[in-house]
């Protein structure tokens, strides 16, 4: 059975509706109590086994190229588990080894069917239009809910008995934070999370270029992704995320330096006094500026570490040099609620440490958390509450740890590289693209690039659909333009005999429509 073009892309706009649901209850209870259990698994495997396989079978599985280092990565990672009899691995309470190796490769297989998924899906333009209006839609969703969270519990103190039902069944831990909010995510810091790496970065970039995907303007003066905008900075506020909103400011900066070099660049090019500006002048302006955005960015965290010690309880001693002075960063950090994560991040990169080249293999790292783990935490009772408890095993809770802890420097080297080029294919669109939507993708991938980088410092998930999505589209957006220019240069035979090409990616009938 092999579904037709219009059911396959009415089951991904459902798919985009429920992409913010990322611990469904029932999911969740199926997977064996899994946090991660994102409700758009379901009809993102629907289109992967009745409309994505069929294709690739079809067509001799010629994959897009973006997938192959991914699917290098893997083989490292997979030869560094067939190692695993050989080395010297200790036990951690009576958590299964390869129950942890075979979760480990599931949650990859998942990572890479979203992300393969996304780009058949979204094959020209007017599919990738319409794929951002719906994510756009479940993101006002999103902080509907939020607004409504956080507006409950400042109004009431309370969250009412409906928020709570509703909750319930969204999220597996069926947890509320106090003035804090989760959206439809586990915890705040997975709302954070998909806010910057999906969300902010569309909105920001479209905002900035002045391209939207929204036939009409709010009081037909104001682009609607400006407003979603400002809405999605203040979700991300009252998620009071540390990292989220460091996150968001290192990707402001860029947006801002990016700004004032483009300025320099124009007005270097202006005529004063019948000279150009020389380039002397240049890097003087632009070593000012590179200061300046220096000196602002700490001042920024400087009045957003004030913000933070006046409403989250957990940065009440950040300025607390004295303490920082006399007992030590680990003591300082423990105080800010900090340092059972170091001790995780720690803990893994020990693991690299005893396997730096191949890492100890998916899966493994946890089981020698205890050997690994710093000796400042057994003063933490988090850290003395995962050991002497049944509950969970040890995980790096930073991405590029766990990269370097499971497969080592040439995995880790193999996935950098698979990030740098969606990097390279948002710069060539920038640069190169004609068409207005497609070339605001290259700013917008940028954007995806980067906030990918600092959210995986503290989450490490291969499951998470947000950002796999987010990597997609750029990766999709970069093969329609490849596509697009590929058509230009060439007749319609010709295009028919080549439609899928390493650099171009269409079915045999409808351009994956």
């Amino acid at each position: 059975m092999i579904l037709s073009d219009s059911l396959s892309f009415k089951i991904w706009k459902i798919f985009l509706i429920l992409l913010p649901i990322s611990s469904f209850r029932f999911l969740s209870n199926l997977m064996g109590g899994t946090n991660v259990a994102p409700l758009s698994l379901i009809p993102m495997g629907i289109l992967l086994i009745f409309s994505v396989l069929p294709f690739f079978i079809k067509s001799g599985f010629k994959l897009p190229y973006h997938l192959k280092p991914l699917l290098l990565f893997f083989l490292v990672g997979l030869l560094s588990t067939l190692f695993i009899p050989f080395r010297d691995v200790p036990s951690f309470q009576d958590f299964s080894m390869p129950k942890e190796i075979i979760e480990t490769l599931v949650t990859f297989i998942f990572g890479i069917s979203f992300y393969i998924v996304t780009i058949y899906m979204v094959n020209d333009e007017e599919k990738l239009r319409t794929t951002i209006y719906w994510i756009s839609l479940a993101g006002i969703i999103v902080m509907a809910v939020s607004f409504i969270q956080v507006g409950s519990w400042m109004l009431l103190k309370r969250y009412p008995r409906l928020i709570f039902v509703i909750n319930y069944y969204i999220s597996s831990s069926g947890k509320l934070f106090e003035h804090r909010a989760h959206g439809l995510t586990f915890e705040p810091s997975w709302l954070a999370h998909q806010l910057n790496v999906l969300f902010i970065p569309l909105w920001l970039g479209l905002s900035i270029t002045g391209v939207s995907v929204f036939k009409k303007k709010i009081f037909n003066q104001i682009q609607v992704e400006k407003v979603l905008l400002v809405l999605s900075l203040l979700t991300l506020f009252i998620t009071y995320s540390r990292i989220g909103w460091l996150t968001t400011i290192f990707v402001v900066a860029f947006v801002v330096l990016k700004k004032l070099n483009t300025w320099v660049g124009n007005i270097s090019r202006t005529e004063k006094d019948g000279k150009i500006f020389s380039t002397r002048k240049q890097k003087f302006l632009r070593l000012g500026i590179w200061l300046g955005l220096i000196i602002g960015l700490f001042i920024i965290l400087i009045l957003a570490g004030i913000v933070m010690t006046k409403l989250e309880p957990r940065m009440a001693e950040f300025f607390n040099f004295q303490r920082l002075k006399e007992k030590g960063i680990l003591n300082w950090a423990s105080q800010l609620s900090i340092a059972e994560r170091l001790m995780y991040w720690m803990a893994a990169y020990g693991v690299f440490q005893l396997f730096p080249f191949l890492g100890a293999g998916f899966g493994v790292p946890g089981f020698f958390f205890l050997k690994t783990v710093p000796d400042f935490g057994s003063e933490l009772l988090d850290i003395n509450a995962l050991i002497l408890k049944k509950t969970l095993l040890p995980n790096a809770k930073n991405l590029w740890m766990r990269l370097l802890s499971e497969t080592g420097i040439i995995g880790f080297s193999i996935f950098v590289s698979w990030v740098f080029l969606h990097w390279r294919n948002a710069n060539q669109l920038e640069k190169k693209a004609t068409s207005p939507l497609l070339k605001s993708m290259g700013l917008v991938g940028k954007l995806v690039v980067l906030a990918f980088i600092f959210e995986g410092i503290s989450l490490d998930s291969y499951a998470l659909p947000y950002y796999w999505v987010a990597m997609a589209l750029v990766a999709a957006s970069s093969l329609i333009a490849d596509q697009a220019s590929f058509k230009i240069g060439t007749n319609v035979e010709s295009t028919k005999e080549n439609n899928f090409s390493e650099n171009s990616l269409s079915t045999g009938n409808s351009s994956l429509s």
